[in-house]
């Protein structure tokens, strides 16, 4: 078999595994042009384009996976979809529970300022109290003192 022809059965295989959404070289989701079954069948480029049947059959095959809407690649869409989708779902989720912590957090920094505002309130009238009750007291003391009566 000529070089010729083993280029050609290389092309047509690569494209026939590319048709089936299998490719070893490529990924799936790549658009079928001549160039991506070159590098399926590991060629250089410009190679496809000395056989201008396979070149017209590439663009038929292309004509008939637009025709069917890209039902072979359809599912690898779906997945990515799928899965952009579930993240986003995730991210959405990760992001309501961290606003609403954020809210608790806010609310327990609200309420933590308010009781120690009004345990410095406290504190401070303790002492006006402390103050208040050691003059009284001496008040008291001076009282009684002024009462004791000499027995004599």
């Amino acid at each position: 078999m000529s070089k010729s022809k083993n280029t050609l059965l290389a092309l047509e295989a690569a494209l026939e595994r590319i048709k089936q959404g299998k490719p070893k070289r490529i990924t799936t989701h790549r658009k079928l042009s001549v160039r991506a079954v070159e590098e399926e069948a590991n060629l250089g480029n410009g190679s496809g384009y000395y056989y201008p049947d396979f070149v017209e059959k590439v663009k038929q095959t292309k004509a008939e996976i637009a025709a069917c809407k890209g039902e072979i690649v359809q599912p690898e869409i779906q997945n990515v979809r799928t899965k952009l989708k579930e993240q986003k779902r995730i991210k959405d989720n990760f992001k309501a529970k961290y606003e609403a912590e954020r809210k608790k957090l806010a609310l327990f920094a609200a309420a933590q300022h308010h009781l120690n505002d009004k345990m410095l309130q406290s504190l401070a009238r303790i002492d006006e109290l402390e103050y208040e009750n050691a003059e009284l007291k001496e008040e008291l003391a001076k009282i009684k003192r002024s009462q004791v009566v000499s027995l004599k």
